[in-house]
């Protein structure tokens, strides 16, 4: 059997732009213009290669299906490093069944796609939030672990959200993909939405956050993007981000003060791991300090 990850991630992105709505009691992979969490991911995990069950598959009959045929589990309610193509299922084996349970596709380390209730379709979201907003369920998580093909099938407009990367300002809290296939509406700070739409598979730097809404300059409603988190401005965690210098005049000094001599010119375009950032996000300590405005955190 040949599995290919990208297929079976390209058919959720086909579910979503085709206007998908959730429902357990229609086809519920799609065929009927609605879906739910198990029958999406069943759905795409066949077009990706994977063998027929003989009929669509739910969160408790899903674990023994993905065993016998070449899954691995890789999380048993226990930290694991997640990658693309891993599959998640939430809620204890034997309590999962109906809407006791949740399954979807991880796009990247950190983000997932999935049909699901809350936004009454296929999205794309961040998983530990998603996960944290949801109660923090049991969860278990899958590899693929035969012959995968990652030849990439579908629209060469699908993204593939490992591969995307970017620089914000030191205190940004990250950078949006637009992944709503139709635009994301841009709203007003009083949530009245404006004629401007932000195109998909566009980047936006998130300035902050207004209520869960995404500060791009205007809102957008979260459900219409993915993140990447700049987690030293949300969180103060600063271990292992990196910067890179984007001025062509940029030292570093030996105190984070105004006024304060230069001791050695780094090069524009070069990348340095971060150690700290000042109270006040004006200095990046690198082993030295630079000016936050002369760098850019890599997301």
């Amino acid at each position: 059997m040949s599995f290919s990850i990208d297929a079976a991630i390209n058919y959720m992105y086909k579910l979503q732009k085709a206007g998908v709505t959730y429902s357990m009691d229609g086809s519920r992979v799609g065929t009927d213009g609605t879906a739910d969490c198990s029958g999406a991911v069943y759905a795409a995990l066949r077009a990706g290669g994977m063998p027929s069950a003989g009929w669509v598959l739910n969160t408790e009959s899903m674990h023994n299906w993905l065993l016998a045929n070449g899954w691995q589990r890789a999380a048993d309610n226990s930290d694991w490093n997640a990658q693309r193509g891993d599959v998640f299922i939430w809620g204890k084996i034997g309590d999962s069944a109906g809407a006791g349970g949740h399954t979807g596709i991880f796009v990247d380390h950190d983000n997932i796609i999935h049909c699901n209730y809350g936004n009454n379709g296929v999205t794309i979201n961040n998983h530990d939030a998603y996960w944290s907003a949801d109660g923090g369920p049991y969860f278990y998580a899958y590899r693929y672990s035969g012959a995968a093909s990652n030849t990439t099938q579908g629209d060469e407009d699908d993204m593939d959200l490992s591969k995307l990367h970017g620089l914000v300002p030191v205190t940004a809290y990250g950078l949006a993909w637009i992944t709503n296939p139709a635009g994301a509406v841009l709203y007003d700070n009083s949530r009245k939405a404006t004629s401007r739409k932000l195109a998909y598979g566009t980047a936006w730097v998130v300035n902050s956050l207004d209520k869960g809404w995404l500060v791009v300059g205007g809102l957008i409603n979260p459900a219409d993007a993915v993140i990447k988190i700049n987690k030293g401005a949300a969180s103060g965690d600063w271990s292992n981000q990196v910067v890179q210098v984007i001025a062509s005049d940029t030292y570093n000094q030996a105190k984070p003060q105004p006024n304060q001599a230069g001791i050695k010119l780094l090069p524009k375009g070069s990348r340095w791991a971060v150690v700290d950032v000042n109270s006040g996000g004006k200095y990046v300590n690198i082993g030295g300090y630079v000016d936050a405005k002369k760098v850019n955190i890599e997301v």
